[in-house]
């Protein structure tokens, strides 16, 4: 159970990683070690606190200081098209952006794909734009091992230690323990000992520095890194690829604004246009922006179903993850 983990937090400096743990149990009064250092931004965040003002939320996808940089062109591009000032909203877990999406405090989010399954079950959020990378919609996990570990397959894992990167993640957490479901009949007590990084490349860096053994990671991330840092990856072996899954989407909140909504989304779906919007696709990897296809999202659903999972809340209240 997550409330018996400890957590693992990483702060990623340039030049090299700091990194810290937690020895003991992960209770309501243990704070995850910030990942980033931000303006206090709670008062901001109050409905109808600023008239005009569109709130976008991020999830930690990646390390706050990468979501500044390969996301900061496109939030200016958005103002700029919407003719809105954005306040950007960073929170460290994909359940607190969930939760300020639910209650419309935020007007739009760019998530993981199970945040945005589990939005859809609640009716708390609609999906607008997808991207396309390399020509495709769909992304995966991968299981990586350091290559002095021992791991080379699943089994290879019992007893070791594990890095996941949010209860809520997909390729983080959920389709690792959908194939240890499937595989071994096993869960997340397979191996010896659990920690949270809260970004997929922290999750890479602690298999790099040997802090743990194996994680479950985003493949977009992984290729990325390992292609803007080959050193980062020479010691680590992808040994296991999930099934495809659809992008993670950008949403609006089901309390936003519907013509602010539809702005919004078209300005993304129209980036190909001109050639600004085509320079800052091309900065962030994309071909483009489409609308989420829901059935690419099935193979999230099944994986729910299959395995059950119960997740605690940064609350500490017990929800149950639907399909």
């Amino acid at each position: 159970m997550i409330d018996r983990r400890c957590f693992l937090g990483m702060l990623l400096l340039s030049g090299g990683a700091v990194l810290a743990s937690c020895t003991g149990s992960a209770s309501r009064e243990s704070e995850p070690i910030p990942l980033f250092a931000e303006r206090e931004d709670r008062e901001a965040m109050a409905p109808g606190s600023e008239d005009g003002v569109v709130k976008v939320a991020f999830a930690a996808l990646v390390s706050p200081q990468e979501s500044f940089y390969k996301y900061q062109n496109l939030v200016k591009y958005l103002e700029e098209k919407i003719g809105r000032r954005i306040e950007v909203v960073r929170r460290q877990t994909y359940q607190e952006v969930n939760d300020l999406l639910g209650t419309g405090e935020v007007d739009f989010g760019f998530i993981c794909s199970l945040s945005y399954v589990m939005g859809l079950d609640e009716g708390t959020l609609a999906g607008i734009a997808a991207p396309v990378i390399g020509g495709s919609s769909f992304y995966r996990s991968y299981l990586i091992c350091r290559s002095d570990s021992g791991c080379n397959m699943l089994e290879d894992l019992e007893g070791k230690t594990f890095a996941f990167t949010d209860p809520l993640s997909y390729t983080g957490r959920l389709s690792m323990l959908k194939l240890l479901h499937d595989q071994v009949g096993a869960d997340e007590d397979y191996f010896r000992e659990v920690f949270y990084t809260y970004s997929h490349d922290s999750s890479v860096h602690a298999v790099h520095l040997g802090i743990v053994d194996a994680a479950s990671v985003d493949s977009l991330v992984y290729e990325e890194l390992a292609a803007a840092q080959s050193d980062l990856v020479g010691n680590v072996n992808v040994v296991y690829k999930g099934p495809a899954a659809g992008m993670p989407p950008v949403v609006a909140s089901a309390r936003a604004d519907d013509g602010l909504r539809e702005a919004f989304q078209r300005v993304l779906l129209d980036m190909t246009d001109d050639d600004q919007g085509r320079a800052i696709l091309e900065g962030l990897g994309y071909d483009r922006f489409e609308e989420p296809e829901d059935a690419n999202y099935d193979v999230i659903r099944e994986a729910l179903q299959a395995v059950g999972e119960s997740v605690l809340d940064e609350s500490g209240t017990e929800r149950q993850m639907r399909g």
